[in-house]
């Protein structure tokens, strides 16, 4: 094995390690299982390379200036964008944040997907462009949970 160093600092290049994940669910296990202890799915782990600094990796976030008391720090409120359900802004803390991203998560056939189509059938019905996308459902799916929802 060859220990290869930065040229300008004693710091060594990155370590390359291997986890694998379920192309199902996302759980993350250091060896291959056969089902995944989440989903209950069999046979959805893949091996990827996860690649980690050699050094500490809490040093990258040191801190660089002194502590604060937390009303003493400025921060730049994003508009909220309101999804039509009073309960899911709430939820959300007043609204969607332009360019975040929001994992609902539940049991199958709970009603996520039920629920996200509500969320941007209101959306739409207050002129905002919505896109739905779904990897696991057909289009026929989407559209008769729409009928039953009455989004259109």
């Amino acid at each position: 094995m060859i220990a290869v160093k930065h040229p300008e600092e004693d710091i060594p290049l990155k370590k390359v390690k291997y986890s694998f994940f379920c192309q199902n669910c996302g759980h993350q296990s250091p060896k291959w299982l056969g089902k995944c202890p989440s989903c209950n799915q069999w046979n959805p782990f893949v091996e990827e390379e996860i690649r980690s600094d050699a050094r500490n990796e809490r040093s990258e976030y040191a801190m660089s200036e002194a502590p604060l008391p937390i009303d003493a720090i400025v921060s730049d409120e994003k508009e909220r964008i309101s999804t039509g359900m009073a309960e899911m802004d709430r939820v959300l803390g007043g609204g969607l944040v332009g360019g975040s991203a929001i994992l609902v998560g539940g049991d199958p056939g709970i009603g996520k997907s039920t629920l996200l189509l509500q969320v941007l059938s209101r959306m739409a019905c207050n002129n905002l462009k919505v896109l739905y996308v779904s990897g696991e459902e057909s289009a026929k799916q989407i559209k008769l949970r729409g009928l039953r929802i009455g989004a259109s």
